[in-house]
Parts: C-alpha cells; structure tokens; sequence
C-alpha cells in the first residue's frame, strides 16, 4: 500500500512538471468519457433500470396476434378466456377515455383511461389517498368512481386533502372521487400521463371488437414462452368456440422490451459511436504517453540500473495514466451534467417519465471503471514498449537521443486505428444524416403546410345518436369553414401520423376468397372536404357529395394502394366491398380513388386504405384539419370559439399545426443525429491531431537523414514527396480497414436505417474522400517543414 500511494505520489509530482501533456490529454479523455457517460444514463434509465412497479420482470404485455396483424388490440371476451391462464398471476385490460370536464369556470378535457379494477394491484401501486377500485365498482350499471392522478389533484383541486368522497361531473355525469395515486406513478403505456382513471367493466362482446391493451404478470417461475404458448391455446380454443377458421394466437413480450423496442436499436448505435470516440480518443493519449514515456527512456534504464524491476516502473506507469485518466472522468461529470438534458430527449416520453435519466450510481460507477479502464488501456502498451529495451545502449546514449531509438510501429498502428474508427463512425454518421433526411422530405401523400388539427370527443351520454353526432360536426365544419383566412375544412376519424388506427376485415362482392386468405384494410371516416382540407388527391372517380346520405346506397373511397393490392390490372371505382361494421350491412360502392398517404409512421409506407363519408357512419371522436392561408396556429383561438358556439359544454384539444407535429415526430432522431455529428467532428479531429503528431515526431527523429539527403542533392520536392508518402501509405491502411469495418457495421444497423442502402456509395465514398483530406492535410505541415530542412544546420546539431 505504501508502494502504492509512493506511486501516485510520483505521478502527481511529474504531470504538475508537465501541464500541456495533462491538459491535452485530460480533455481529450474528459470529452470522450463524458459522452460514455451521458449515453450509458440514458441507456440504463431506458433499458437496464427496473421499472417502479412490484417485481417489474415479471410483467408481460400481451396482444392478439392475427393473420397479417401481429400485435393487435385484443377483445374483452379474449381477455376474460385468457384469465383461465394458470402461467399468469393476474390479467389486467385498459385503455384511453377522452372525457369532457364540466363544472368548471370553461370545460376541459380529461386525459382519463379505463382499467380493470385489478389493474393497480397487479402493478403494485397503493394510492396515496383512499383506495383503487373493487370488482363491485367495475360492473356494468355501477356507481362512477374515479381515481385521480396527483397532478389533477393538485392542478384543478388544489391537492385538498378532503378530496374524497367528492363528486367530478365528466360526460355530464357524476364521479365519486374514490383515490389519490402517488405523485411518482406513471404508466409505461400512455404517451402522456393520465390525468384520472376510471373503471372499466369487462364484459363478452362482439368477438371482433378489439380495442384493449392488456398486461399481465407472470405466474411464479412462468416463462414468456410458457405464458405464450398458454395463452395462445385459450385463444386458439376461444375462436374455434365462435367458428373461426383461422383461430388467433397471442403475443407475449416482455414489458420493458415491448416499451423500449422502438429506441432500442438507436441507443445501442449512440453506444457504439461514443465507443469509437472513447477508442479513439485512448489511442491519441496512448501516443502522446509514448512519446513522453520515450523521452524519459533514459531515466527509467538509470533506475533499472539501480535495482527498480520492470513490473515496478510498468506500474509506476500505470499509476500515471489511470490518474491522469480519473480526472479526466472527473471532468466528464461536469459535461455529462450539461448532456442530460439530451438524454431526456433520446428517451421515449413514457420511459422518461417511469424511469428519469439521472447521473445515477450504476451511472457514476460506470464513469469511474471506464476511466481507471481508460489509464490502464492506453498506459500499458507504451509502458511495456519502453521498458523492453536493453540498458547500456540508453546509458551510453545523450538524453536527447533516447527517445530516437530503434524504430516504433506502434505509434503508425495507433494512428491507422485512429483512422479506421474515425471512418466507421463517420461513414455511420453519413447513413444515419441520410436516413433522418429521407424521413423528413419523405412523400407523405398530404401537404402538411398551413394545416392546422383539433381532436373533439362528443360525450355519448350527451350525443347519443348518429343524428345529434352528425349535427354537430357539420355545424363546426360550417362555422369554422366561414373564418376569415380559412380556405377548407374537414373530418377525419385517425389523421395520418396522429399514431391511431382503425382497421378490419373485409369482403369483395363476387370474389370467393382462397383458404386461409384475409383482407384487410385500414378504416377511416371522412367528411367530403376533408381530402381537400389535407392536400390529398383524387385520382379517379369522384369525391363524396351531398348524394351520399344515411339514407342512399352505402359507398367508400380508396387508396391507391388498396386499389392495386386487391385490384390488380382492373379499375376498382365501380367494385363492390363489405365492411362488416353493422350487421348484415349492404356492400358498398367504390367511387374513388385518393393518393396513398403515410399514416401511421414516418417509416411505415402506404396500406390500403378505404374511407366512408361522415353522413353515413358517425363517431364520437373526430380530428378536425383546416387549411390556413396564412399561420395556421393563428386560427387556434377562433377554432375554440367556433366550437363552443355549437356546444357550450364541448371542449377542443390537441391542437396543433401540422409543421408542428412533424416536427415533434423527429425530434429524438434529430436529437441523436446531432450527437453523432458532434461525435463524428470530434473524432475527426482527433484522428487529424494523431496523424499529425505521428508525422511530426517521424520528421523531428529524421532531422540528420534528411539534412544528409539534402546535402546530398535532394530537392525540396522529394523531401515532401518522402515524407508525405508515409502519411499516404497510413492514411490508406486506415482508411481500408475502416471501409471494412463500416460495410460490416452497415449490416448489422440496415434496419434501422429508412431508404438508405448500409453501403451507399455516396457516403462510403464521399466520407473516406473527406477523412483522407484530412488526414493528408495533417500531413502537409511536418511534411512541408522536413522540405525546408537546413542540411548545415541539422548537420552541425550532430
């Protein structure tokens, strides 16, 4: 121990004697350890942290999986089969309420989701006040009772602790406030909390109606696998029950997993890329350590003379670098704290909230073991290079010359490293610039410029008819239609990239179907000017009219896409299809075809699509889309008053200008795209400074050769040509290993690209031209000073 803190005693005394080498290296290794450092927070918060519920490992969520639709919502009969499961503990269903909020100063919307009474006992969650809901209260028929989120509380209650047993008037009805949650909850499931829940009475319903997601907790030493296989045979025997002939099967996942899938891919690949950056950054550190560690060679031979053993002066070393590497993780913290913030924003909003990302102490740990891991990486290889060579040759020699000895591949392999992981991240960076560009200016089927939407939910206590429902929202369209600076206006059931969905089965008149075949298509609900409103055009046929009432023959508009999967090398205007939405419902007419729009997601191209006018299949919650002349979000106050003309009671929300949407759906991949690019300078640059100290020490160890050379006769020209010849041949060993590298890579990460090949040859050639720019240009410099090289005064220095 004593030996020890001599060590560390010594290597604090001789980095003070050299404070450019510590400040150099030190924030190179700040830099990159700081970076580990931010994207390991964000990585353990979403991927690594238990979720804050009873034994989180044990949680799965469960979805129905059918013939072309591998996670679907599931039914309420479905749930109560699956219940018989003896592989899960507990099977809990919920989902999203829109409710409107009266009683107020102006109405308001609640963000309310519907859940089984059990569903808070499964999760392990005890209101902070009262209680949860029993089975009595989720029946048909039953009291309403509601359990409030603290934020609700303490936002529209004023957190009064007498709150329960009061009355909320949602929907035009009365709620008894029954419970508190803790201020930590926080549901994984909902992309924002929800501001009360309710409960939501299971009952055997139409088989097909799926609309429930379900989670459930594994039986003690139940598999994923087992539940799976369990689950499914309930449900294979619960629609053989109902004569199905393609029974479904189910889909059991982790529920971690199944939260963070979508940003699992993307974090591993920041991982990766700080990885590259933290290697590099050591191989820098580990040539300036060898450049110093060969200048002392000298000392270190005199105190081999004196008895010091090798291991001694390997770990004299050693003590060196992993201090000079722990305050460089030291002053990563400090930047790690400014990069938290960037953290928030590569974590899914639901993950942010269950799981903050914090410079927790796993995250701290981490810092601490890659820096000591840092010091020993980049301080062993030059320690042990040194230390190999034999004493009297260093004794004999000036201290001056020491360090000019014999030759030192491993600063040339160093630098290729240096290189080929610059490239890799580079061209890395390069593919993932093009994948976000490609999303951005991806052909959405609708002009998203000057649109702005609002969501209406109708209450079905107050609007209990297609009738009332119909009346209101041709009033709003009316009205909102009328405001100066709107050019159009419509309705729309699911707005594209709004991340809803409705779809189903359905059936071509005349077509016997083959075995085992399914249709299906997604459903939407659309006013006439709504196609219109969105910038979506009609090919052919016609749009709907005032002709298409409730009371005239059933028609439905088509995607491009649906007319080509299911019509192929025929006209589908003029076909006749069945919906199945009513019992023993007439086929509908075809009478148009619109242009594909991408509906779901950025990255998920056109399915077919159909859509039925309003006038003829009414729903109570609606997405509004006007187009603007002018700035859409300046309309935002008129829109709600147009709507409470209508309703005095009625709420409108969500709205926002479409601009404003695209932009929030690209946020985190924007997010982590500028942290690659801030990545891939940083690396760039440290590749650049290693090139350039290597050529610079080469230059600086051939002063006499190449004096002799040019006293000799040589040129300027040829002196350059020598010297950057070296760099050129390190330059294209980096550079091949690195193209390798990256071709590799590309196919592992290909499925996270969009429209973009992992071996574009633009980017594979673009970047490698640019790095060996670079590179070449780090060279010019000592290049250009060995060409200037006095040959009397380098003579006369020997």
């Amino acid at each position: 121990m004593e030996s020890l803190l001599q060590d560390l005693r010594y290597a604090l005394r001789t980095l003070r004697r050299s404070p450019g080498f510590a400040l150099a290296a030190g924030l190179t290794l700040a830099l990159a350890i700081g970076a580990n450092t931010v994207i390991f927070s964000a990585l353990y918060a979403t991927l690594l942290k238990p979720l804050p519920y009873r034994e989180p490992e044990r949680l799965v969520r469960v979805w129905d999986a059918q013939v072309g639709v591998d996670k679907a919502s599931a039914s309420a009969s479905e749930v109560l089969a699956w219940r018989q499961s003896r592989a899960v503990a507990g099977i809990a269903a919920y989902d999203r309420a829109d409710l409107n909020l009266t009683g107020t100063d102006a109405p308001q919307r609640v963000n309310a989701a519907r859940s089984t009474a059990n569903l808070f006992d499964l999760l392990g969650v005890h209101p902070q006040l009262g209680r949860g809901f029993t089975e009595d209260e989720a029946q048909e028929g039953a009291p309403h009772v509601a359990v409030l989120s603290d934020a609700f509380w303490h936002r529209q209650l004023g957190g009064d602790p007498q709150v329960l047993g009061k009355s909320l008037t949602l929907n035009g009805e009365s709620y008894t406030v029954v419970g508190v949650l803790p201020a930590d909850f926080s549901f994984g499931e909902n992309s924002q909390d929800a501001d009360l829940w309710v409960p939501h009475p299971l009952k055997t319903d139409k088989p097909g109606s799926h609309y429930l997601s379900v989670l459930a907790r594994l039986a003690p030493g139940a598999s994923v696998k087992a539940a799976n296989e369990d689950l499914t045979r309930l449900n294979e025997a619960f629609w053989r029950a109902q004569g199905e002939p393609i029974p479904h099967a189910t889909l059991v996942m982790d529920w971690r997993e199944s939260l963070t899938r979508q940003t699992r891919g993307g974090l591993l690949m920041l991982l990766g890329a700080v990885a590259f950056v933290l290697l590099i950054a050591c191989a820098n550190v580990a040539n300036l350590t060898l450049v110093r560690a060969l200048s002392r060679q000298r000392d270190g031979a005199i105190r081999a003379a004196l008895g010091a053993s090798r291991l001694r002066q390997v770990r004299q070393a050693l003590a060196e670098s992993v201090l000079l590497a722990l305050g460089g993780g030291l002053v990563g913290l400090v930047l790690a704290l400014w990069g938290m913030d960037l953290v928030r924003i590569l974590t899914p909003s639901s993950m942010a909230r269950l799981s903050p990302a914090t410079l927790s102490v796993p995250a701290l740990l981490y810092n601490f073991g890659l820096s000591v891991g840092c010091g020993l990486l980049f301080g062993l290889l030059p320690a042990l290079h040194v230390t190999r060579g034999e004493l009297t040759p260093l004794l004999k020699s000036g201290g001056a010359q020491a360090g000019a000895l014999g030759h030192h591949p491993m600063r040339s392999a160093l630098v290729v490293l240096q290189l080929a992981l610059a490239l890799v991240l580079l061209i890395g960076t390069g593919l993932t610039l093009r994948s976000v560009h490609n999303q951005a200016t991806a052909q959405l089927g609708f002009e998203p410029e000057h649109v702005l939407t609002a969501r209406i939910t109708l209450p079905p206590e107050k609007y209990p008819d297609p009738a009332r429902m119909r009346a209101f929202f041709e009033q709003v369209q009316q009205r909102v239609r009328s405001l100066p600076g709107v050019e159009q206006a419509g309705f729309v059931n699911n707005a594209p990239l709004w991340g809803s969905n409705v779809n189903g089965d359905f059936t071509i008149e005349g077509r016997q179907g083959a075995p085992g075949e399914r249709l299906v298509t997604e459903f939407q609900i659309a006013s006439p000017e709504y196609f219109g409103a969105m910038g979506i055009p009609l090919k052919r046929g016609r749009n709907f009219g005032p002709q298409d009432t409730d009371t005239s023959p059933g028609v439905v508009i088509v995607n491009e896409t649906f007319a080509k999967t299911f019509f192929p090398g025929q006209e589908a205007v003029g076909q006749r299809i069945n919906l199945g939405w009513k019992e023993n419902e007439p086929a509908r007419e075809i009478i148009g075809v619109v242009g594909d729009v991408r509906h779901m997601a950025l990255k998920q191209g056109p399915v077919p699509e159909s859509y039925v006018p309003l006038a003829q299949m009414q729903m109570n919650r609606m997405v509004l889309a006007l187009r603007a002349k002018g700035e859409p979000t300046a309309l935002v106050s008129s829109v709600r008053q147009e709507v409470l003309a209508v309703d005095a009671q009625q709420p409108v929300y969500d709205l926002q200008s479409y601009g404003d949407r695209l932009d929030s759906l690209l946020r985190q991949d924007r997010a982590a795209t500028r942290l690659l690019g801030a990545l891939a300078v940083l690396a760039l640059v440290l590749a650049g400074v290693g090139i350039y100290g290597v050529m610079a020490y080469t230059v600086g160890q051939r002063t006499r050769e190449l004096g002799i050379r040019r006293a000799l006769g040589a040129q300027q020209t040829q002196v350059l040509s020598l010297v950057l010849g070296q760099g050129a041949r390190l330059t294209l060993v980096g550079l091949g290993l690195g193209l390798a590298g990256a071709y590799l890579l590309g196919r592992v990460a290909q499925s996270i690209l969009y429209e973009v090949s992992a071996s574009e040859p633009a980017v594979f050639l673009g970047v490698s031209a640019g790095l060996a720019a670079v590179a070449l240009a780090a060279c010019w410099l000592p290049a250009r000073r060995a060409s200037q090289v006095d040959p009397a005064i380098s003579l006369r220095a020997e």
